[in-house]
């Protein structure tokens, strides 16, 4: 408590402690192959989606009991629903959940769809379900609502599925949210009348959507499913069923992923990326030749993929967040090509070659990366500060890069020019400003750039939206969080201000915030899928840890990187 009313540092032997008392933490949740599982929240979208799929296709009853009650006991006491239980309710989840009891449950259900419908009321009603500003799921939210009898089927909107008419290098741009768009397109094309134009344009655009469909359930497997995501996975199941399409797919999905207690998780799991997240935060502990790290560099080379994913338009080489369904990502590629780096693979070892080729191939033209696509401008696939910082690491690290020439170059001058007037950068993929400030002051340090002017307007906003307590939160007056005080700390002791004050002062802030098991709580940082928001643990254990080891590093003399 000294450190967070004086400033003064944090007995070095204290930091210490933490750090071990956090390794012995992340070890522990260590699997036998080297990796981590990454656990993410139960969700009402999730849950609603999947029960509604299969009480739909008239399977697995007990699933869909189970499910209901699940939402029955995640509403809020205002009435709606979270992203995840405990709140704020959503608009998007608040609707989802209402039109699952109704469908499931019918009249039943009438008390908790009553208070949900009042929510949504205070959301701005059914005129806020059919606006996208308000209701980022507009189409699955209105197509749900009309399942339950809840909105009129005439103002449900059309999909326009006929984009997957267009050139491959145009469709690509579009990535996150097609499987959805295709199997509802093809669904409202079978169900829906339309007149002689459009049932011409349907016609041609039936086998496009099939066919990319079926490219994707190739490319994932037969135990896989679309994105991981059982909330995809239950749109195209839901749409497949309505359009009388048999056999119905995802359904072993949607039951092979359900958790004990009747829910589903906004995704199945992110055990690639917490991985290489973790990796990457003992590299910095010292730990790079320690066995039980060591042990995870087979399953990081099994992951990679070999071939092409059309659907992305990327190309082989790449990773993905988890296995068999991730996507092919930036930040995973990333990952795992430091990870690999760290390791101790040479620039001529195979998986890392073809790592860093991707990356260099998946690069836009003005210098920065998305997450899936290259080129993009549209929603979670547009540039990103976060995932350009992760790839301008990854090359650093596999010495591919340094910034004065090259991609990472290129990468440094997207930089300064996607800075905002106050110095902080905005990211698609996490909440507000803080996270993609810090992760780029991350790597504008470690290319030795952090007194560039775009690093020092980068670090003097971070130290202007340090909290009271030490802590960080969005740099909107959110709350601190675990994960934003780690991030901003890594990217001010990699610019060398680990001996200054606000650094002390959120380092221990860290401390207060650790739990007895050496870990830490996770906030709803992340973004997913227009808006949805989520935690995931090992986020916050993975920077944190970090974070504490490039102090520790400092105290002993280091350079913090």
């Amino acid at each position: 408590m000294t450190a967070e009313i004086t400033g003064t540092a944090p007995a070095p032997a204290r930091v210490r402690d933490a750090l071990a008392a956090a390794l012995d933490g992340v070890f522990a949740l260590q699997r036998p192959d080297g990796s981590w599982q990454g656990v993410l929240p139960s969700s009402a979208v999730s849950t609603g989606s999947a029960v509604i799929a299969l009480h739909a296709a008239g399977e697995s009853p007990d699933l869909v009991t189970a499910g209901a009650r699940w939402l029955r006991s995640a509403q809020e006491p205002d009435g709606g629903w979270g992203d995840a239980p405990g709140g704020p309710s959503t608009l998007n989840a608040t609707a989802i959940a209402v039109a699952a009891l109704r469908v499931v449950e019918g009249r039943r259900a009438d008390d908790a769809v009553a208070r949900g419908l009042l929510r949504i009321d205070a959301f701005g009603g059914m005129d806020a379900v059919g606006d996208r500003e308000r209701c980022t799921l507009k189409a699955v939210c209105q197509q749900y609502l009309a399942e339950a009898g809840l909105y009129p089927e005439e103002r449900l909107g059309r999909m326009p599925y006929e984009l997957l008419l267009a050139p491959a290098w145009l469709r690509n741009k579009l990535s996150f949210t097609v499987p959805g768009l295709a199997a509802w397109g093809v669904m409202q094309g079978r169900t829906r009348e339309f007149g002689s134009v459009r049932r011409l344009v349907n016609r041609f655009a039936e086998p496009r959507a099939l066919a990319y469909l079926d490219d994707i359930r190739r490319y994932e497997g037969p135990s896989g499913g679309v994105e991981e995501s059982p909330l995809m996975a239950s749109i195209v199941a839901f749409g497949y069923h309505r359009a009388g399409l048999r056999p119905v797919p995802y359904l072993d999905y949607l039951r092979g992923t359900v958790r004990p207690d009747g829910s589903w998780p906004i995704d199945r799991d992110i055990e690639f990326s917490v991985s290489v997240y973790l990796v990457q935060a003992m590299f910095d502990a010292g730990l790079d030749g320690d066995e039980r790290l060591r042990r995870i560099e087979p399953w990081i080379r099994a992951a990679q993929r070999s071939s092409a994913f059309a659907p992305t338009g990327c190309p082989p080489g790449g990773w993905g967040w988890s296995m068999p369904s991730g996507w092919p990502d930036t930040d995973d590629t990333s990952g795992a090509v430091a990870s690999l780096a760290g390791l101790g693979a040479g620039k001529g070892d195979p998986s890392l070659r073809r790592g860093v080729a991707w990356l260099l191939r998946m690069q836009n033209r003005d210098g920065s990366w998305g997450c899936f696509t290259r080129n993009a401008r549209v929603s979670m696939d547009a540039p990103c500060a976060v995932m350009t910082a992760h790839a301008v690491l990854a090359l650093w690290r596999a010495g591919a890069g340094d910034g004065t020439s090259g991609a990472t170059a290129r990468a440094v001058r997207w930089f300064a020019r996607a800075q905002r007037g106050d110095g902080s950068f905005a990211t698609p993929w996490f909440r507000d400003y803080t996270t993609g400030t810090a992760r780029v002051l991350e790597a504008l340090s470690r290319l030795g750039l952090s007194r560039t002017p775009t690093g020092v307007r980068a670090r003097n906003w971070l130290l202007a939206h340090q909290h009271p307590d030490g802590g960080w939160g969005d740099g909107r007056g959110g709350a601190a969080t675990v994960e934003e005080t780690a991030w901003a700390l890594i990217g001010l002791i990699g610019a060398g201000d680990a001996d200054d004050p606000a650094t002390a002062r959120g380092i221990a802030w860290l401390l207060r915030h650790q739990r007895d098991d050496g870990l830490w709580e996770p906030a709803m940082v992340g973004v997913y899928f227009l808006d949805l928001t989520y935690w995931c643990d090992h986020f916050a254990n993975a920077y944190a840890l970090q974070a504490l080891a490039l102090y520790a590093s400092a105290l002993d003399g280091g350079d913090g990187g």
